[in-house]
């Protein structure tokens, strides 16, 4: 008898049934069945396998006896369960290769878990993982441990449109919560701490239909500057863990705006450095305006966004910046203005290396006031906005400033250029046209950065969109445009507890060695404090480039070149085991010059273990491949001892054994001499 013990260990399993989480009572279940066993005839063998990392075995092939017992129950009441999501098919294929390979007589699989609906119900790999164990002729038990499904609310998401804000400006979060239970939550409360300290305003949440997600708004205001811890938490119920959740903020002086006005007077850059920073305590921004043959000498990663506006056109060495700026993350908006050379923005920069400009350009248009037959003809044209984020303030329900907007002048699109985004297909969406047809406005994506463009000028002279009455509408876009190209932040991340914690970075950018600060358990399992270790990267060479998608390798001393130096397209590889709960942790880089680079990484548990509901056990073993796959409640879990086909099989060689032993003695006495008795 081989038993595999497969024992769920995902973060659901740390959902409560009175003071014990549903985990405990799962390696409670598991001492009595390896108790029992222990106590029985016959020779078994036991290996267990937690179920989110069954590639090391908790136990591996040992014989199922009492001394086995008193050695492995001390090390299982020290397990804890994980903060990570977890499939049963990994752990049950690991079973499954691992008795295929020993060929023992009666192999039984006993999945020790909480039978959630997720992991169970209409998983066909699942399905498929259960009925390969078939044909090794494995027998399955589905051990459910926990009884009931218990109400849970859980805060699926913690985010915000950035993770930089200036200080003494208000930074807005949302919060999306989901309602797992079968009735209304109602009298629900979150509490916002700051650095670990509570803040005093609660977030107060309306109640939440069953199964109905909720987001909710709360904006929070930064007295220093640095990088914050933020945690959002609701009163606990049976998951508590799925209560809280961790973001990360840079917090500076200000956000700073690189305005390029290549105009004489920069009339236009006023107007947006005006609608941008006009009050710096209220916006929390600062632009900066220049020409643009500053451009080289500035380091454009200090600013969150770059207007171009009247920019005839650019050297090519700066033309590249920009587009590495996009690239990497960064936004630009264009405002060409009548000085443009039309063939630098419609050829040179729509090449397909740069593909910083998104449409032909031709001609400025206006109506002609000097034709006696268009004297009465307006030489105003109000545009039309497109649903975007930018436009909100003209995208809102009986909005007046729309019709604020009257624009003069504008660049016309080539006549050859497609009107309709969807069959043109270059990526490119329009958001603004004039009622007259033509498009005014674009926007598209240049690596992880945007990029937008307005074919109507900045300032006044060809609209009166920053004086009143459209000035009010001009500001509130301006604001919002910053918001949606902000560059992201390198240093803050936000992730999930769904795999190994892993960094990436060119050899050239830092060195292998890392220092990495973990927050640390306190009581109820809350980080409390920062532990440190020293960690050091592991070294990559890329054997293909990226577009095969195949995976870089690590390189042995053997590799290196003679000199010493290391070969070209390397990278550095960390894998912070370390990084098992949820938290903020901190990963401190260093570059070849000794200076320091510190990257805050907020890391949240799973949403996909908050779904509590348990599995319709018909459904999982109705299904005709599953036959040898049979649900028990832990109260009735069988003992790891000879199984009930290997009891059988000994009755029935007993059997035979009394059966040959009469027959024997019938045969003797048949055949034996017998002399008569004297009467």
């Amino acid at each position: 008898m081989h038993h595999v013990v497969l024992l769920d260990d995902s973060l659901s399993m740390r959902d409560r049934e009175g003071d014990a989480a549903i985990f405990q009572q799962a390696l409670l279940t598991l001492e009595n069945m390896l108790a029992e066993g222990s106590q029985q005839p016959g020779a078994s063998r036991v290996t267990i396998l937690s179920m989110t990392d069954p590639g090391r075995p908790i136990v591996s092939d040992r014989t199922l006896d009492a001394a086995f017992v008193q050695e492995i129950l001390p090390r299982l009441r020290n397990l804890t369960c994980s903060w990570r999501a977890a499939s049963p098919v990994d752990a049950i294929n690991a079973a499954k290769d691992i008795l295929a390979a020993d060929g023992s007589a009666a192999p039984q699989v006993h999945v020790l878990t909480d039978l959630r609906a997720s992991d169970w119900n209409s998983r066909p790999e699942v399905v498929a993982a259960l009925a390969s164990l078939k044909t090794i002729k494995a027998s399955v038990d589905l051990v459910k441990i926990v009884k009931d499904t218990h109400p849970n609310v859980a805060i699926q998401q913690l985010t915000a449109d950035t993770l930089a804000v200036a200080q003494g400006v208000p930074w807005r979060m949302t919060l999306t919560l989901k309602n797992h239970a079968a009735g209304k939550a109602a009298g629900l409360r979150g509490t916002v701490f700051l650095d670990g300290a509570s803040l005093p305003a609660r977030i107060l949440i309306p109640e939440i239909e069953p199964g109905a997600e909720l987001q909710i708004s709360h904006d929070v205001t930064f007295d220093s500057q640095g990088r914050h811890q933020i945690e959002v938490r609701l009163e606990d119920d049976a998951l508590r863990e799925d209560n809280r959740r961790f973001l990360a903020v840079e917090v500076t002086e200000r956000r700073m705006i690189l305005i390029i006005d290549d105009e004489g007077q920069q009339d236009d850059a006023s107007f947006v450095a005006a609608a941008l920073s006009a009050d710096p305590s209220l916006t929390g921004l600062a632009s900066e305006i220049r020409a643009s043959q500053t451009l080289t000498s500035t380091n454009l990663k200090n600013y969150d966004c770059i207007y171009l506006l009247n920019v005839r056109d650019l050297p090519a060495d700066v033309t590249l910046l920009l587009a590495e700026y996009v690239r990497s993350g960064g936004g630009i908006v264009w405002y060409p203005g009548d000085q443009a050379n039309m063939r630098w923005y419609s050829e040179t920069l729509r090449e397909s290396s740069l593909k910083l400009f998104p449409v032909p350009i031709g001609t400025v248009h206006e109506i002609d006031q000097s034709d006696p037959a268009k004297a009465v003809v307006s030489p105003f044209v109000t545009p039309i906005f497109e649903e975007h984020p930018i436009f909100m303030v003209y995208n809102s329900p009986d909005s007046p400033f729309p019709d604020t907007v009257q624009i003069a002048r504008w660049l016309q699109v080539t006549d050859n250029w497609k009107a309709d985004d969807v069959e043109r297909a270059d990526g490119v969406r329009t958001l603004m046209r004039l009622k007259t047809g033509q498009p005014v406005a674009f926007e598209h994506a240049v690596g992880k950065g945007r990029v937008l463009t307005f074919l109507t000028g900045a300032g006044r002279r060809w609209s009166n969109w920053p004086v009143a009455p459209a000035a009010p509408g001009y500001v509130v876009m301006h604001l919002l445009i910053h918001q949606y190209l902000q560059r992201p932040i390198e240093g803050v991340e936000l992730r999930e507890l769904s795999e190994p914690l892993r960094l990436q970075w060119p050899i050239t950018q830092f060195t292998e060695n890392v220092e990495v600060y973990l927050p640390e358990a306190g009581p109820g399992d809350e980080p409390v404090a920062e532990t440190f270790v020293r960690l050091q990267a592991i070294l990559l060479k890329k054997t293909e480039n990226a577009a095969t998608g195949t995976a870089p390798k690590a390189v042995s001393q053997d590799e290196k070149s003679p000199s010493g130096n290391r070969p070209a397209e390397q990278d550095l590889e960390l894998t912070i085991t370390q990084a098992e709960r949820p938290g903020i942790y901190r990963v401190r880089r260093f570059d070849p010059e000794g200076s320091v680079n510190d990257t805050v990484i907020a890391l949240n548990v799973p949403t996909s273990e908050s779904a509590l509901a348990i599995a319709d056990q018909e459904q999982l073993t109705s299904q005709v491949e599953l036959d040898h796959v049979r649900i028990l409640e832990a109260d009735s879990a069988n003992s790891l001892g000879g199984s009930a086909a290997g009891r059988e099989l000994r009755w029935l060689l007993l059997g035979l054994l009394i059966a040959v032993l009469i027959a024997e003695q019938l045969l003797a006495l048949r055949l034996s001499y017998h002399p008569e008795v004297a009467k």
